[in-house]
């Protein structure tokens, strides 16, 4: 099964919109972000107690009791050895040790030996996060029963990282309470409604280490290492974050205006690991994170697994993932698009037939169609088409007694439906004005409008990776001609009227010609990384779900 199974509409589902990202991708993602950027180097002290236990120490509050000596300039001293200056300030203090590091990729390490960041967990809606950093320093005393033994500063090599891994819960992306200060001030700068804030979906805050390196020369027994797997990565995070850093990435994504009919904007957000079928090591990396969406204001319902794989093993060296869209969401944008159109093509007639002339033996006919009538809608469940519209009007009067004189009837209808199929959208129209008009004995029936209008929008995909749409409207006039025989024309004297208002009619029966489809709803979508996607195909689903496989790119 595929992404062309997707369902959203399915009562098991109802996510308006669905963006499913591989394992693989997002590591590819990741990787770049991370061989990219360079984050700030955090320096963290700690001092010995008198019961020899860690005690955090600030650097300043440190050097005021090393005489100026920063233990991490430090290089690394035995006993034996004569104490230098520096040696001799540590010795003389309370310092214990002391780590600096900064998260990234080692300068020598090929970006093809780069390790994956992350190991999506379906089992536990969880995350296995790999802490790379670009350089990893460890200071720390030995004592004895006569004080410093032995000095250690140890540093990862340049190829080859230490690693901390962690298990990460997921959590919903759109969170602005453990934002930096410096970015929750953007944030309240470009206003609360205008714009949204969709955090990295690592928690580091709720971050379990599940194994931190071994480190040549620090005993896994000591007090540096016991900190290194119990206080380092919150340390580290937190230090970042009174720094005013951003914890490995958010971004602030500017939405467009919930006036802006062409855009479906998303209000809330909830993650969910799906895991590829069948499972195995060799598919592990097409697993996929799942960023369930709801639009406009809409309920979102809980995480369910998909009975379908995203992206299939065949697909994966050419797309990172798929965005999806519900029929019935997609559905809706028509319909508060075209419930204008609808209802100025909807007529509600009035007939009028009246005695005039000498000895009222004459016949005055006269009419009126008043459009902006509501018609009936339905939104089909199944099959291509999503909106059905239909309305039917009639009016009819007569002269004389018991109508011997005269009648006329007016019976407008129209219709329209919305089509999801392939890779197209057909919005067809159907106008139908059926005239009666009897004189006497003598009478005359016909269609004074039979007119279709189909409208089909193609869609496809740009050389930027940008949805769009070209369309093609066909007419077909069925109507029939206008009576001429002679005995209409010398009865209904007002033939020429009823065919100037027909032809008013048949003009108000414009093409949809919508200017600006809602396909690119999710571009400004941010994903791990700091990247944004591009589509690289477009296609209804057969449950008709807008599907487009996506790529990444770098966003600028």
């Amino acid at each position: 099964m595929s992404a062309n199974q997707s369902d959203l509409s399915n009562a098991a589902y109802g996510y308006d919109l669905v963006v499913a990202t591989t394992q693989n991708s997002i590591n590819g993602a990741l990787k770049q972000y991370l061989y990219d950027i360079t984050f700030p180097s955090i320096q963290m002290y700690w001092n010995q107690d008198s019961q020899g236990s860690p005690v955090p120490v600030t650097r300043a509050e440190l050097l005021t009791q090393t005489n100026g000596t920063d233990p991490l300039l430090v290089p690394g001293w035995t006993e034996g050895q004569p104490m230098t200056p520096d040696i001799q300030n540590i010795s003389n203090s309370n310092f214990y040790f002391a780590f600096e590091a900064a998260v990234g990729i080692p300068a020598d390490l090929a970006p093809w030996n780069i390790p994956d960041i992350i190991a999506l967990q379906p089992d536990s809606q969880s995350v296995v996060f790999n802490l790379l950093c670009a350089q990893f320093t460890v200071v720390t005393c030995n004592f004895g029963r006569r004080g410093l033994t032995s000095y250690l500063n140890v540093s990862q090599p340049a190829d080859t990282p230490w690693t901390f891994t962690s298990i990460v819960p997921l959590k919903q992306i759109f969170d602005d309470t453990n934002l930096p200060a410096s970015v929750q001030s953007q944030l309240d700068d470009l206003g609360p409604d205008a714009f949204s804030v969709q955090q990295l979906f690592f928690d580091l805050d709720n971050a379990s280490l599940e194994s931190a390196p071994a480190i040549s020369g620090v005993d896994p027994g000591s007090p540096a290492y016991t900190a290194l797997q119990q206080v380092f990565l919150g340390a580290y995070f937190a230090a970042m974050k009174v720094s005013g850093q951003p914890i490995l990435n958010y971004s602030i994504v500017q939405t467009v205006s919930p006036d802006d009919p062409g855009t479906l904007t998303l209000t809330q957000l909830e993650l969910e690991v799906s895991p590829y079928t069948p499972a195995g090591p060799a598919t592990n990396g097409l697993n996929t994170l799942n960023y369930l969406c709801a639009t406009n204001g809409d309920g979102l319902p809980p995480p369910v697994p998909f009975t379908w794989n995203w992206v299939e093993s065949s697909e994966t060296s050419s797309f990172d993932g798929v965005v999806s869209i519900n029929r019935d969401t997609f559905a809706r944008y028509f319909q508060g698009q075209l419930t204008d159109l609808v209802s100025q093509n909807c007529y509600l007639p009035s007939v009028r037939v009246t005695l005039c002339g000498p000895l009222d033996t004459e016949i005055d006919y006269s009419w009126e169609m008043a459009p902006g009538q509501t018609p009936a809608l339905t939104t089909p469940s199944t099959g291509a088409d999503v909106l059905s519209y239909s309305y039917s009007g009639f009016a009819t009067d007569d002269a004389g007694a018991d109508g011997d004189m005269g009648s006329m009837n007016l019976a407008p209808s129209y219709s329209a439906t919305v089509a999801f199929s392939g890779t197209t959208i057909v919005i067809t129209q159907r106008l139908l004005i059926n005239v009666y008009v009897r004189f006497l004995q003598t009478s005359a029936t016909w269609n004074a409008v039979d007119r279709t209008i189909a409208d089909t929008y193609t869609l496809a995909v740009t050389q930027a990776g940008q949805l769009t749409s070209s369309l093609n409207t066909v007419v077909t006039d069925q109507s029939d001609p206008t009576p001429s025989t002679n005995w209409f024309i010398e009865i209904f004297t007002q033939l020429d009227d009823l065919t100037n208002d027909v032809a008013g009619w048949v003009q108000g029966l414009a093409a949809t010609s919508f200017q600006s489809l809602p396909v690119n709803v999710a571009q400004a979508f941010v994903f791990p990384g700091g990247n944004t996607f591009a589509f690289k195909d477009v296609v209804f689903s057969g449950n008709q779900d807008l599907v487009s496989h996506i790529s990444y790119v770098q966003s600028n």
